[in-house]
């Protein structure tokens, strides 16, 4: 491609780089503590998947894991082998999608009450998983001798300092907060127990026995997520905040990446990702305006990788900081749903993040969410065919 774009390297792409952490971080450690994965494998493939996006589209696209997958695994315990598995089969769907041209077609399918639903749910599961993150673990993890309320007001304090910050500090003050509290940790000798060491990228062949569950249980639910919010609004995203710079940017192009990135992370066993629209717009508030931001982070992130002792230093990281980056993610993702107008929008929502919720089930929430549409529509069908006798 000879459209002359360039990607830089200077201070506003490392700051940018740091842009999307609050987001990539407290979905990485949960993933790491109730679904087992490695760590060195986590940031190794998602750091790849960073520096070739940010080489090939010369753009700041971010890279996060998928939160309403994220959401689910964690709620229901998934096994790292059955996550890489769905991993490929939702990278195979994507390709497939990209190249069919059907994404179009398919986004018509989830509207707005459905989608806004789906993250209603996914923030009240983030806010319970965020809680009971802190009640389980306490202030470190293997290291809970501290009273569990010094726990609890770190996590609501760290929370209300995050939402109040303005965005523009925020990442910053993050990484401020993890770098002294890991030193803090190492000073005081409070060391957590090593985690045993393992290798970045492990080939996994995917388990096509697990393929129904993946379907129904974990790409079903995501699927809308991805469509509107890593392809149509990413796009969107990335020419609005970047112009010119944008232009190897389409729809088609962000759905075949995200497809033959999660192909490949899944039979290296780790955790399938999307170009998240909000992910974008926070390395753009740090300054990012080229791809050498997300060059410089998943730099970073391979680096962290490839040293034993260095990925597991997460685990350093005071247990309520997290929690409330988790927390913070969950409030985001609930307030989405202020952007619904009509009533009967809202009461939708409402029920398929309930649902989600209390079924843990966003497949279930989805197909009651269509009903109740369904049902709206068809009454309010029928009542102006009456009005019109």
């Amino acid at each position: 491609m000879a459209d002359g774009l360039k990607n830089r390297f200077n201070r506003n792409e490392w700051s940018g780089a740091l842009g999307d952490l609050g987001t990539l971080l407290p979905l990485a450690f949960a993933l790491m503590i109730y679904n087992g994965f490695p760590p060195a494998r986590l940031f190794f493939l998602w750091g790849l998947v960073y520096v070739v996006s940010g080489f090939f589209y010369k753009t700041p696209v971010s890279v996060q894991p998928l939160k309403a997958m994220s959401v689910i695994a964690i709620a229901t315990g998934f096994t790292p082998a059955q996550l890489s598995s769905t991993a490929f089969f939702y990278g195979l769907l994507m390709v497939l999608l990209a190249l069919g041209g059907v994404i179009d077609f398919l986004k018509r399918l989830f509207s707005p009450a459905l989608v806004r639903g789906i993250q209603l749910g996914i923030g009240f599961i983030l806010a319970q998983k965020a809680i009971q993150l802190v009640l389980d673990k306490g202030l470190l993890i293997h290291y809970d001798s501290l009273p569990l309320w010094w726990a609890i007001g770190l996590l609501v304090a760290a929370f209300f300092l995050l939402v109040h910050l303005p965005n523009r500090w925020r990442t910053l003050v993050i990484i401020l907060l993890i770098g002294l509290s890991i030193l803090l940790v190492k000073v005081l000798g409070l060391d957590p127990i090593e985690h045993p060491a393992a290798s970045p990228a492990k080939w996994t062949s995917p388990d096509f026995s697990f393929l129904i569950d993946a379907f129904f249980l974990l790409m079903l639910p995501q699927l809308p997520l991805t469509l509107g919010n890593a392809v149509f609004a990413a796009n969107d995203a990335c020419h609005t905040l970047w112009g010119g710079q944008a232009s190897r940017v389409t729809p088609k192009r962000l759905g075949l990446s995200i497809g033959v990135s999660d192909m490949i992370i899944g039979l290296l066993g780790g955790f399938p990702i999307c170009h998240g629209a909000g992910g974008m717009a926070a390395h753009a508030r740090f300054g990012a305006k080229t791809g050498g931001a997300t060059i410089i982070i998943g730099s970073l992130f391979v680096l962290l990788s490839l040293f034993p002792r260095a990925a597991p230093a997460l685990f350093y990281i005071p247990v309520p900081f997290l929690g409330a980056m988790l927390l913070f993610n969950s409030w985001q993702m609930m307030t989405l749903f202020l952007r619904l107008e009509a009533e009967q929008d809202k009461a939708v929502a409402i029920l398929v993040g309930l649902v989600s919720f209390f079924t843990r089930n966003l497949t279930v929430a989805l197909a009651a969410g269509f009903f109740i549409e369904k049902s709206i529509y068809l009454i309010k069908l029928k009542l102006g065919k009456e009005q019109a006798l």
